[in-house]
């Protein structure tokens, strides 16, 4: 079983523009199943899993985190970024073209 946290954040669904609250799911950080939102401190310390194994210089950190549109249903990816512990974005990730998106021009 994988150990995943959570991210609750407003995105723009890439597949159908929709704007809503998402629950994103992310794999670094001290991975306990742990709900975060924007401006929250990131845990590195506990118990358990880590990625990465170590608490990143100043506590600075970029990964992904994945979610599925609550509109279309669709899945996509944010980018997430961490500056001293503190979760301070989470956008769209607009290059990744791996998204269940129907292409309707054919």
């Amino acid at each position: 079983m994988s150990a995943y946290n959570s991210l609750f954040t407003d995105a723009t669904c890439p597949a159908c523009g929709c704007r809503s609250e998402v629950q994103a799911d992310f794999r670094f950080g001290l991975r306990d199943q742990l709900d975060y939102r924007l401006g929250e401190k990131l845990r590195w310390d506990g118990k358990g899993l880590r990625t990465p194994a170590m608490r990143p210089l100043n506590g600075d950190f970029s990964g992904e985190a994945y979610t599925e549109c609550p509109c279309c249903g669709r899945d996509f990816w944010l980018l997430v970024e961490v500056e001293s512990d503190v979760i301070l974005s989470a956008e769209t990730d607009w290059e990744r073209d791996d998204y269940g998106r129907s292409d309707d021009s054919t």
